[in-house]
């Protein structure tokens, strides 16, 4: 679309209602649900009638990128805990960004790694800074939006000449309404009465969002691609084999040495551990294990990095760096087998946390990951990469929305308390959100007195009637939660009152 007239007055009017809307919504307490869905679905809106505006209808890809979008975004109305959702947030913004690289048009197939972080960076600039091509005369004048102009001035005019022709009127049968009726002359002196800090408050949210609504929909209509990218690209720093071969070569010498002292983890267990000075089996069980996966998750970019600054494409030269980067795969792999054992050692002497669910999901997809590298880029075709990543990390977000991590946990922590008599964390139990309630609040009876009245305690604060809800940020995951703690009124309080402190 960056050859094509600037939809000013689209992209105007499609910000400003993104704005006004955005602030009434985002004002919802509690967290993101039914708001976040109706904006996504709204900025998706948005996108297509500028695309309309500039003579540039989407591709087929981007139509579908905004699709993805929606739905991700609707995943929001779904789960209640705080990692699913930021991970879904951020999920949706992708698919809203990917788009918008090329104007809409259809690239992500075909894109590689450093396109897509492009892509996510360039969005972000563009929403920030995007608007102030809206003002710019050279990027009208280059842009060819004289008619866009002509068009926002006469609307304009329009609008003010409405709003003085009204104006007698409004006030003679304003006068007659208010006189013969006492209730709308109260909503219209309610109305009257307004309150400055609030006004300009809601004036300065509206103005925020309208500008980065602006700023995106002005980066959509000419892409978002940014200058300094393709003059870094053009700049690439690249090494000859003995330099990369020579860095790849330390790193694999460190993990070896760490893969090394993992084995006598991984075969000698919890007996080694007890025996190590200074090492209990406990601070075995919760140490290393996101160091771990941080590690993992870097490696993939370390590997794309290396295979980016090598110069030399023949033959022999992939052959040196294939053998190399491929040890340091099977390393990782090794990691990722100190990790689970770890993750296991946690779970059978503390149970299970949610953070670590999720994590334990997210190392299994960098396993993947590390898989589809091997397949691809070690062998010389890289292409597929990039989207690999893309949509296995988007099946990541649908496939944690399903599995409902927080039910799992409960359930599971639950299960081992009555198998092993082992002792339950209820401060943990009870800072557990929406999408565990339903299961705390039926088994209940398994706690100790003391835990269930310190449960009962935060879910009546949390979802009972004197939390009032809000239709903006209506989540399905918290209207259950609400519903069970409703069907256990009684009972809740009983527990509560039973005991002088609960907390």
């Amino acid at each position: 679309m960056s050859d094509r007239a600037l939809p000013v007055a689209a992209i105007l009017g499609a910000g400003v209602v993104m704005g006004v809307a955005g602030d009434h919504l985002l004002r919802a307490p509690g967290g993101p649900g039914l708001n976040f869905f109706l904006l996504f679905a709204g900025l998706a809106a948005s996108v297509q009638v500028v695309a309309k505006g500039g003579g540039c209808p989407l591709s087929r890809e981007a139509s579908t990128w905004m699709v993805v979008g929606i739905l991700t975004g609707a995943a929001l109305l779904w789960r209640g805990s705080d990692p699913l959702r930021l991970g879904t947030f951020l999920a949706a913004c992708t698919a809203f960004t990917l788009p918008a690289l090329h104007g809409g048009r259809a690239w992500v197939r075909r894109a590689s790694v450093t396109e897509v972080l492009e892509a996510m960076v360039g969005a972000g600039f563009r929403s920030a800074f995007g608007g102030l091509r809206l003002f710019s005369r050279r990027d009208r004048q280059a842009s060819g939006t004289d008619v866009s102009r002509g068009t926002t001035r006469r609307v304009a005019q329009a609008a003010i000449g409405g709003l003085l022709l009204a104006g007698l009127p409004l006030v003679v049968f304003g006068a007659l309404f208010a006189s013969a009726d006492p209730v709308f002359t109260s909503m219209v002196e309610d109305f009257m009465r307004i309150d400055l800090e609030d006004f300009g408050s809601h004036l300065a949210g509206a103005a925020i969002l309208s500008w980065l609504a602006c700023g995106y929909l002005v980066g959509f209509s000419s892409g978002t691609r940014l200058d300094g990218m393709r003059e870094l690209k053009r700049a690439r720093l690249s090494l000859a084999v003995p330099e990369v071969g020579t860095a790849l070569g330390l790193v694999n010498l460190l993990f070896l040495t760490f893969v090394a002292v993992q084995f006598r983890y991984l075969f000698a267990g919890a007996g080694w551990v007890e025996v190590t000075p200074g090492l209990t089996y406990a601070a075995y069980a919760r140490a290393g294990f996101f160091q771990l996966v941080a590690a993992v998750a870097l490696s993939i970019p370390w590997l794309l990095a290396a295979d980016g600054l090598l110069e030399d494409r023949r033959p022999k030269a992939r052959r040196v760096f294939g053998g190399l980067a491929g040890l340091h795969l099977l390393l990782l792999l090794a990691i990722v087998a100190s990790a689970l054992q770890r993750m296991f050692a946690y779970q059978a002497a503390y149970g299970m946390t949610e953070l670590r669910y999720i994590a334990t999901a997210v190392l299994a997809w960098l396993t993947g990951i590390v898989l589809w590298f091997g397949l691809t880029v070690l062998r010389g075709r890289g292409e597929p990469f990039a989207f690999g990543v893309l949509a296995t990390g988007f099946a990541l977000v649908a496939g944690l929305q399903v599995l409902n991590p927080a039910e799992h946990v409960v359930r599971r922590n639950l299960d081992r308390v009555e198998e092993l008599e082992a002792d339950l964390d209820m401060e943990y139990l009870a800072s557990l959100g929406s999408d565990a309630a339903p299961v705390v609040v039926s088994r209940l009876g398994e706690l100790t007195e003391e835990g269930r009245c310190l449960v009962a305690n935060r879910l009546l604060r949390r979802w009972g009637p004197e939390r009032p809800a809000d239709w903006r940020s209506w989540n399905w995951s918290e209207s259950r939660a609400r519903d069970a703690v409703r069907s256990e009124l009684g009972a809740l309080r009983r527990m509560v009152e039973d005991r002088s402190t609960c907390d």
